[in-house]
């Protein structure tokens, strides 16, 4: 491998380049909720949000493996590898290049739509993901500081973003998705969170689950998971109702449905197991049903988004 090559790689892998398939559906499903035509999307400032939107992911991402580039050569060595192989240096200058980027394109962009929330916004959402990740802050060993941390950075402020860029004023109906859509997702990312327990622990990082125990993180998972669930499709349904389209089209909400009951069935299943067992076989068990979260996450996502789909088209029927 060529020394550019090398360079090239370890810059898509501190970028965490793998996760932009999963932010995708964070980005359309608000658009699809808010939009009645095409005609937004033909502007160049809605284009340029767009890329402010990625750029704040690229942020947190970078700040993140900078951060744990210790932690990292344990469990993630390829990441740690990523950050000495570019030099720390020059990737602390590309994080702080990408926030004045992003504050920059923002301050443009609230200028030109007379929105000077998505600044506030922007700012707000860099200040929480170095705070995440960086000392002395580090939300992420903050216990359950970590969970809020990140339903806000990872859903509610992103989906708040896009609603802001494409209305003059924040929907509360895509704000209340927003809240629980997060809430569902981060039941999910819990269990992934819970994995990493032993290790965590070892590492001295009090994440939600190390705060409140495996036992009781597990069944958090499930509570969120569950309130998350029932929180989006009912949003969903009252969104498709205000359509006010015939009966046949609250089938749209059945691939949601579906995939919730799915994947909080799997969850259910998890905490009942992981309650009847001590803490070594309830590790194996968790360590062992992670495996599905990629595919929990990817189902939920794509059969909402394929909802909002049907919502956004339903729109243009009347």
């Amino acid at each position: 491998m060529t020394t550019k090559l090398r360079y090239l790689l370890y810059m898509l892998r501190i970028r965490r380049v793998e996760f932009r398939i999963a932010e995708i559906p964070i980005l359309v499903i608000p658009i699809l909720l808010l939009i009645h035509d095409t005609a937004p999307l033909k502007t160049f400032t809605f284009w340029e949000g767009i890329f402010v939107f990625f750029l704040l992911f690229a942020f947190g991402d970078m700040i993140n493996c900078l951060a744990d580039r210790d932690l990292d050569a344990v469990y993630k060595p390829h990441l740690s590898q990523a950050v000495y192989g570019l030099g720390v240096g020059f990737v602390k200058f590309q994080v702080i290049a990408t926030a004045i980027l992003a504050l920059a394109l923002t301050a443009h962009l609230s200028w030109q739509l007379q929105r000077w929330s998505l600044f506030a916004l922007v700012a707000i959402g860099l200040l929480l993901a170095a705070a995440y990740s960086v000392k002395p802050v580090q939300l992420k060993g903050r216990g359950l500081a970590q969970l809020v941390c990140l339903w806000l950075i990872i859903f509610v402020g992103p989906m708040l973003f896009i609603s802001v860029l494409i209305a003059s004023q924040p929907s509360v109906s895509v704000l209340l998705f927003a809240s629980a859509f997060g809430a569902l997702q981060m039941g999910i990312i819990l269990v992934n969170t819970a994995e990493d327990y032993p290790e965590d622990l070892e590492a001295g990082i009090t994440t939600t689950i190390v705060a409140l125990g495996l036992h009781r993180g597990i069944s958090l998972a499930f509570w969120l998971t569950c309130l998350g669930a029932v929180g989006v499709l009912i949003t969903l349904v009252v969104m498709l109702s205000q359509r006010s389209v015939s009966g046949i089209w609250m089938l749209a909400i059945m691939p949601a449905a579906i995939a919730c009951a799915y994947v909080l069935t799997d969850v259910w299943k998890l905490n009942g197991e992981v309650l009847k067992e001590d803490l070594p076989a309830a590790i194996q068990t968790v360590k062992r049903t992670a495996k599905r979260v990629p595919i929990w996450l990817t189902v939920v996502a794509w059969s909402v988004l394929g909802t909002a789909y049907a919502i956004f088209l339903a729109g243009n029927k009347n």
